[in-house]
């Protein structure tokens, strides 16, 4: 006959809202950042995003209105695109939550394929001016990836359109 082995039985100690609340106080992540105003915020890691993240969002979206301007324009044509753009724009910090990826969608029933050019740099002004304020705010942080990419002009150089996040700690 064998005799059972007692092994760990973990107790909670406490409720477990209290230990979230623990868990989420030591160490979340993210960055603090200085805003314009001189202003220290702390920005989440889930609203940080990468010059490299963002370039691979941009030449998605590219590739997708391309692929729409070569279409018929039917309705099938414009449901791709939607779920292709929703997918790419979706990867931007609040892009879901404040409706950016509604407003773009909305708006594609404006454009038919042969304005497919002007429809991607429609797209890339709305997500820059939509970062620009989330980071201004505090609400955003851009991290530089290592290598330069063509996007990355948005956020570094003279004539950046996203705050540059130089000020980040």
């Amino acid at each position: 006959m064998k005799t059972k082995k007692h092994g760990f039985v973990p107790s909670l100690d406490g409720r477990l809202e209290d230990r979230i609340v623990l868990n989420g106080a030591h160490g979340s992540g993210g960055v603090i950042v200085t805003l314009p105003g001189g202003e220290r915020t702390h920005v989440p890691r889930e609203a940080i995003l990468t010059t490299r993240t963002y370039n691979n969002v941009l030449v998605n979206v590219h590739r997708a209105t391309q692929q729409f301007g070569r279409t018929q324009g039917v309705q099938r044509d414009y449901d791709v695109l939607s779920r292709q753009l929703g997918k790419q724009l979706g990867r931007l910090p609040y892009a879901r939550q404040d409706g950016l990826v509604d407003y773009v969608n909305d708006s594609l029933q404006f454009y038919a394929p042969s304005e497919s050019r002007q429809l991607y740099h429609d797209i890339r002004s709305t997500a820059v001016s939509f970062l620009s304020f989330k980071v201004l705010n505090g609400e955003a942080a851009i991290r530089k990836s290592p290598g330069h990419f063509f996007s990355d002009a948005d956020i570094y150089g003279r004539h950046a359109a996203i705050f540059n996040q130089n000020s980040m700690d």
